[in-house]
């Protein structure tokens, strides 16, 4: 073995402390401190790690980590060769660290793990930036920071988690003092009173075709950006042209079928009311992303990007989420499994970053053949990861979808099937779709 394959795997510090841990005693629960910091125990090299299984093993069972003990546990588990044996256990004993220092080699050990993940890391991306066809260079790159970032977060990332529940119960109360404000709104009044929208939360907006999600997320994102508040859009289903048209119609209260057109269609008062909006949009903090092909890291490194410009989460809003990728390349996935996986690492960014996520989706035909043809959470479409990831769930019904002269014309119900941290109703606003818009009943302009 060559010094710097020496140095990189540290046998010294390991066996420092699998040693503390063959001599520790109910005086000093030093397995304790070393298990803060070692975790599962995969940081150490495979005989090693037998060992510290066996170690916890006993440990937690309330019995002696001693050497006869863990030779007696490694046998039982026919794990004692993969260690080294009865003469490498009295190697490590002979070779324990004082009891004071179990924690200090213990992240010695910890940290040549983490360079040694970080070099393979970096083997890999060079192998595959040998192998890789110039046009799958940006996905090698997005691939690769995701796994830096993943390695970034450390140890101390679990650590940060994990605790005695009355550590911090105090503060907790105490902060209970002040009120939370919500990290971003929905600009629907009674929306808002019954859908708070916390650091961490990931929202579904689901409907069948032509219900008006789109026009629901894009005024989220509009009445956020207007708040003050940085927002995100990943646009999968429609290009720039047709947002901006959007956002002006809403916004000026033009015809969207008028700007579709352009020229002539589009009349004298339309454009003096585009340019008195004008200055206000271009002000928005409101970010926007026509990318085709989105993937979950590509939105957490937008997310960061946004963070470190804003100094704040933003809300991020994707249309939508079954046109998602995988970050995997190569492989084949099913629909259910790449949704799937989608879904989860999604959740996995709200909570990372503190971000609010919102997802339009897709539902199946289910509600065509229901009386009333009233969408249920159970309709989400491809998989029901969705479902259990979501912290809040909005179904989008329009009766005049189905039947034009229905007393309830010009109104769309967003059915909240599922509030984690609320109540679950219906909530019913207005549409404008001819400006491409949703309102609050009753309210003006």
């Amino acid at each position: 073995m060559s010094e710097t394959e020496m140095v990189m795997e540290s046998p010294e510090a390991e066996a420092c402390v699998m040693g503390a841990c063959l001599l520790a005693t109910p005086a000093y629960d030093v397995v304790a401190d070393a298990g803060r910091v070692l975790g599962d125990g995969s940081a150490l090299s495979p005989a090693n790690e037998a060992v510290w299984r066996a170690i916890t093993a006993l440990h937690g069972r309330n019995q002696p980590t001693g050497l006869p003990m863990v030779e007696a546990e490694l046998r039982r588990t026919g794990d004692l060769d993969r260690a080294g044996g009865i003469v490498r256990l009295s190697q490590l004993a002979s070779a324990a660290c004082g009891s004071g220092e179990v924690e200090h080699y213990a992240d010695l050990v910890v940290g040549y793990a983490a360079l040694r993940r970080y070099r393979a890391a970096l083997v890999r991306a060079e192998q595959t930036a040998r192998q890789i066809a110039p046009a799958d260079v940006p996905d090698a790159i997005r691939a690769h920071q995701a796994e830096l970032d993943y390695l970034s977060l450390g140890e101390s990332e679990a650590d940060a988690h994990y605790g005695r529940l009355g550590d911090d119960l105090h503060e907790h109360v105490k902060s209970l003092e002040e009120s939370v404000e919500a990290s971003a709104v929905t600009g629907l009044r009674d929306l808002d009173e019954v859908v708070k929208l916390r650091p961490g939360n990931v929202v579904v907006i689901a409907g069948r075709p032509a219900m008006g999600k789109s026009a629901v997320t894009l005024g989220i994102a509009l009445a956020n950006a207007a708040s003050g508040r940085p927002t995100l859009v990943h646009s999968l289903e429609m290009g720039k042209a047709e947002v901006n048209n959007r956002v002006l119609a809403s916004r000026a209260q033009i015809g969207l079928h008028r700007l579709m057109d352009g020229g002539p269609a589009i009349e004298d008062s339309d454009w003096t009311r585009m340019l008195k909006v004008l200055p206000d949009l271009k002000t928005l903090p409101l970010w926007m992303d026509y990318s085709a092909r989105i993937t979950p890291s590509r939105v957490r490194n937008r997310i960061k990007a946004l963070i470190r410009e804003t100094g704040r989460a933003p809300l991020v809003i994707i249309d939508y989420l079954q046109l998602m990728d995988t970050d995997q390349r190569g492989g084949r996935q099913t629909a259910y499994e790449r949704v799937s996986e989608v879904s989860r690492e999604l959740k996995i960014i709200a909570e990372d970053t503190g971000a609010v996520i919102i997802c339009c989706a897709q539902l199946n035909r289910g509600s065509e053949h229901r009386e009333g043809k009233r969408p249920m959470v159970s309709d989400l479409r491809d998989s029901g990861q969705i479902e259990q990831d979501a912290s809040v769930i909005i179904l989008l019904h329009r009766e005049d979808a189905y039947d034009p002269y229905s007393a309830h014309a010009g109104e769309v119900e967003l059915i909240v099937g599922k509030n984690r941290n609320g109540p679950t109703c219906t909530v019913t606003v207005a549409h404008q779709l001819h400006f491409g818009r949703i309102r609050d009943m009753g309210s003006e302009g």
